[in-house]
């Protein structure tokens, strides 16, 4: 009877064993889910962050462009001023209201001037056109006297800078209003 009896314990201590393997490996299996997760979230972030990254990099270079553009119009030579760029290849004259607009990627015909190299190959080469837009009236409705002040009508530019989306990135464009 001895001899069953401890048949008996070696039979429900191998039991025991068994259940605690199995209890280990289904808590092996939660971290490794656990560590998976963490890992493809970090990996998400670190997209994001890059992203985020090259983003910046374009808007700086789109801004860049725009300043460029605005000190060109600044620094026009004097007696026509602004004016006298128009004829220049990216600076361009009031548009036709019928035409497509200038800064549409889809318009072929437009010609961009290119902003300056900031030097960082990841990210494209700015572009910037400059649009006369006409004479406004500044400060607003000065002209609705019936002698408007002189300086009253002052010639007004609208200048697009892109950065051309280029290797799966975003295009950047930026608009502002320069008055003369």
């Amino acid at each position: 009877m001895v001899k069953l009896r401890c048949t008996r314990q070696t039979m429900q201590g191998d039991s025991e064993k068994g259940v605690a393997l199995v209890a280990a490996l289904l808590l092996l299996l939660a971290i490794t889910l656990l560590v998976v997760s963490n890992m493809q979230a970090s990996t998400t972030h670190q997209r994001m962050t890059s992203n985020l990254h090259d983003h910046q990099l374009a808007m700086q270079n789109a801004e860049a462009a725009l300043v460029e553009a605005e000190t060109l119009l600044e620094e026009a030579p004097l007696p026509a001023g602004p004016l006298g760029l128009i004829n220049d290849a990216g600076i361009y004259d009031v548009a036709d209201p019928g035409e497509q607009v200038r800064w549409a990627s889809a318009n072929e015909a437009t010609v961009w001037l290119d902003g300056p190299d900031m030097g960082d190959e990841r990210v494209s080469t700015a572009q910037y056109i400059i649009e006369y837009m006409g004479e406004w009236p500044f400060p607003p409705e000065c002209d609705q006297v019936s002698t408007p002040p002189q300086g009253c009508l002052q010639p007004i530019f609208r200048i697009t800078a892109r950065v051309p989306a280029a290797n799966g990135r975003a295009e950047v464009i930026l608009q502002s209003i320069w008055r003369g």
